[in-house]
């Protein structure tokens, strides 16, 4: 029997081989869609699952709020971790770490640069199970001076050369560490990253005891069965013991005080395995993914599928016409109803087949550019995975029997004697199911197009939004601190040479701000958390800030080592109006607690100087001096960058003893921030594209029933036509007019429902759609709503 469905099924598949080549195109479009689409999401769901014990490891974060300007972080306080291992039996182990990017390493008379090194707890390799390969993990990170090296970064210092005990220079002090051992890369599918470990007792801020500087990750395992909220609970106690004893001492505020002024201060726990899709942190060590993309993509996945499966049942009624003779013959000598419908669900499952094989030809050839857009690492492996085999069969069957079903059961509901007396059409002419078919073809595909023209235009929007200085032409270089007392003098032949407009050292650069400290106003005695911006006296005109009041800091001013300049934002919080020459802002950096005062000697105009997520927060510009400098801003005029910056590296490598020579440009810097969602925003725009085309195919599927159960009223008007043209009846032209729009008007109405649906919809969704940038473009979703797409501007109805 089953032979027999199957060997029908293909004939009738070459025997229509235009209608049968489009099904098994939009089959396959739309599974290899989905199989892609199911390839990235199972991929950002798989992050850190392979860490043992995962489960049971959380991070502490932290998070508050001060005269409204809301804080969180990844880091938290140094006494964090061995507090939590002393005070609660519950946590069975804990590590800290902090971060270095672009950290600076030297080996012999070769330099190199790593994006990421860890400072961190001698335990770090054995709590995250990392696969040691020489080495012994236990005391590889005990005591000061010892490094660890990733297995591909190992190889590029040594070769083939064992490096254990080895000594390589790290920093801009050139400090000699022991390599002392040697672990398996890092997978990428995972919040963490790093290319070395250096042993955390190298570094200042594994001593601090203050509860509020919160400069290190904080990692901890809790037993097996421990209850997250219990630790929670115990933590918030940690907040009232600890934190507030400091916020008593340095504000002279108890915590509760503290909180009834509208003030926070918590720290929160947060699951190892939930950090890389939920967290909200600026300062995690990679791009956090995003929870809703992955909504979003699952649902445009099964969208694409049922917008492929409905162009099969279109495609499948709209020839059923020609169908109806042979489902009524069959039934008049005998056929049941299920064996027509096992010879319809036949035919879909082989179109099916042809699909699928075809849906695996496009992943192969698309995989790889697949990856470039989407910046992942997926092979074929997936390909002979019992898993994968095994959904990819199950899916042929769903998607075959979600294809087939409706023309199986609607082509075999006729009754044979109407159909063989010609009577089919008058009972068949409207089909509301087929109609909204096609509605919710054109819903999904104006949302996909919708969602695009939003994505698209905030990201252009936050590339194009004045940011309050000038970002072009700005290189930042790395490692100034490496040029040690050779700093001025660096400057004064980069200046010396043409090409070369202006030059600034800072601590850090736009947008990576991230130093900020509580700052208190000596007349209202009011607290503002404020970015510690520290530079020399030629940032103003090096950047292209702007005063809006007062002056900048200059070098014939001694005084200026103890002033400060603050930005409008500081200015409105701090509750000044003007800048009248009495105003003082000073910091808590002194060991006992005491406010160091520093006069306000300008106000800077608001610039964006971090991401374009956040609003424009307060801002302190202080004075500084050599060893403050991290980075240094160069403005080049523009030209050929390509020889500067090769006269740049031969200006530096004659002052920096051999330092790495790293740059980037503060307008790249800036669009980096945005890569993920440049990369979501293309797969979004692909996939509407490819959705979109296969919605078309419905389309065609709409044309040839209507042409099909039409046929003589196009031929009559036809005719009219040609009397029209003969200027034998102009009555008749004019009707014969109608023949240019009768065929199209009901699927424009279907077109146009569909639109005004979806467009509705994300009008009632919008701010979802933006929310998490604190600048918006302006998008007119009420002209969307009233059908005002680019195809309807022109009143065609």
């Amino acid at each position: 029997m089953w032979k027999n469905y199957f060997t029908v099924a293909l004939r009738n598949l070459k025997r229509n081989k235009i209608y049968s080549a489009i099904n098994i195109i939009g089959l396959g479009l739309g599974m290899a869609a989905s199989i892609l689409i199911a390839l990235f999401v199972l991929d950002e769901l798989s992050y850190d699952q392979f860490i043992p014990n995962g489960h049971r490891i959380y991070r502490a974060n932290v998070s508050g709020k001060m005269n409204g300007n809301e804080f969180t972080s990844s880091t938290s306080a140094t006494p964090m971790a061995p507090t939590m291992l002393n005070e609660l039996p519950q946590v069975e182990d804990a590590v800290r770490f902090g971060l270095m990017r672009t950290f600076p390493f030297r080996l012999e008379e070769k330099a190199f640069t790593e994006p990421i090194v860890l400072a961190a707890d001698p335990n770090f390799i054995d709590f995250f199970g990392l696969q040691m390969l020489k080495g012994d993990p236990k005391t590889a990170l005990v005591g000061p001076d010892r490094v660890v090296l990733t297995q591909s970064v190992a190889e590029k210092y040594f070769g083939t050369e064992d490096p254990l005990g080895k000594s390589i220079f790290s920093g801009s002090e050139n400090k000699p560490l022991e390599v002392t051992g040697v672990v398996a890369d890092f997978p990428v599918n995972s919040h963490l990253a790093f290319d070395a470990v250096i042993s955390g007792e190298n570094f200042w801020y594994f001593e601090q005891e203050n509860w509020t500087s919160n400069n290190i990750y904080t990692y901890y395992r809790l037993v097996e069965g421990t209850d997250p909220q219990q630790i929670q609970q115990a933590i918030n106690g940690f907040v009232e013991k600890y934190v507030g004893e400091e916020i008593l001492a340095f504000l002279g505020i108890p915590l509760k005080t503290f909180q009834e002024q509208g003030n926070d201060y918590g720290i929160q726990t947060m699951a190892l395995q939930d950090i890389y899709l939920k967290s909200a942190t600026n300062d995690e060590i990679k791009a956090p993914g995003n929870e809703q993309y992955l909504i979003l993509f699952t649902a445009i996945a099964i969208f694409i599928l049922l917008i492929a499966c409905i162009n099969f049942m279109n495609l499948a009624t709209a020839r059923s016409a020609n169908r109806a003779k042979e489902v009524g013959v069959r039934k008049s000598i005998g056929a049941n109803k299920g064996r027509l419908v096992g010879q319809f669900l036949a035919e879909s499952f082989m179109y099916c087949v042809f699909a699928g094989f075809l849906a695996l030809a496009i992943i192969l050839v698309l995989l790889k550019p697949f990856n470039a857009l989407a910046g992942k690492e997926l092979g074929f492996g997936f390909l002979i995975q019992p898993q994968f085999l095994l959904a990819f069969i199950l899916s042929l069957l769903v998607v075959g029997l979600i294809a087939g079903s409706y023309p199986a059961f609607y082509l075999t509901s006729f009754s044979p004697v109407t159909v063989l007396k010609g009577k089919l059409r008058s009972g068949v002419k409207r089909s509301g199911l087929r109609s909204g078919l096609v509605v919710f073809q054109f819903f999904i595909s104006t949302i996909l197009i919708i969602s695009s023209m939003v994505v698209y235009k905030q990201l252009g929007f936050m590339q194009a939004k004045n940011l309050g200085f000038d970002k072009e032409n700005v290189l930042s270089l790395l490692h100034v601190r490496a040029l040690g007392t050779n700093q001025e003098a660096f400057k004064r032949d980069l200046l010396n040479q043409s090409g070369f407009l202006e030059a600034s050292f800072a601590n850090s650069l736009p947008p990576m701000l991230d130093w900020n400290s509580v700052m208190r106003t000596k007349d209202k005695q009011q607290d503002i958390l404020c970015n510690i911006n520290v530079v020399d006296e030629d940032h103003l005109e090096t950047l292209g800030l702007k005063l809006a009041s007062g002056r900048f800091f200059s070098r014939e001013i001694t005084a200026d080592t103890g002033s400060i300049l603050i930005n409008q934002a500081a200015m409105a919080q701090m509750g000044w109006t003007e800048l009248d020459g009495t105003q003082e802002v000073g910091g808590f950096w002194s060991e006992d607690g005491s406010v160091t005062y520093r006069k306000v000697v300008g106000v800077l105009e608001d610039y964006n100087y971090e991401s374009l997520r956040q609003n424009v927060r307060p801002l302190v510009m202080m004075l500084g001096s050599r060893n403050d400098f991290n980075e240094m801003a160069i403005r080049l005029s523009p030209g050929n960058y390509a020889d500067q910056i090769k006269l740049l590296e031969e200006i530096w490598k004659k002052h920096s003893g051999g330092a790495p020579f790293e740059y980037s440009f503060l307008d790249a810097d800036f669009n980096l921030l945005f890569q993920k969602e440049q990369k979501m925003g293309n797969i979004i725009l692909i996939f509407t594209v490819l959705a979109i085309g296969i919605a078309c195919l419905g389309l065609f599927g709409l044309a040839a029933y209507t042409t099909e159960q039409r046929s003589k009223e196009i031929s009559i008007r036809s005719f009219g036509r040609f009397h029209a043209q003969s200027g034998d009846d102009i009555e008749q032209g004019f009707y014969a007019i109608g023949l240019d729009c009768f065929c199209t008007r009901r699927t424009d109405q279907l077109l146009f429902s569909g639109k005004i649906l979806a467009a509705k919809l994300c009008l009632s969704d919008r701010d979802r759609l933006v929310d998490d940038f604190g600048g918006r473009s302006d998008i007119d979703f009420h002209s969307l709503a009233d059908g005002q797409l680019p195809e309807f501007q022109n009143g065609s109805f």
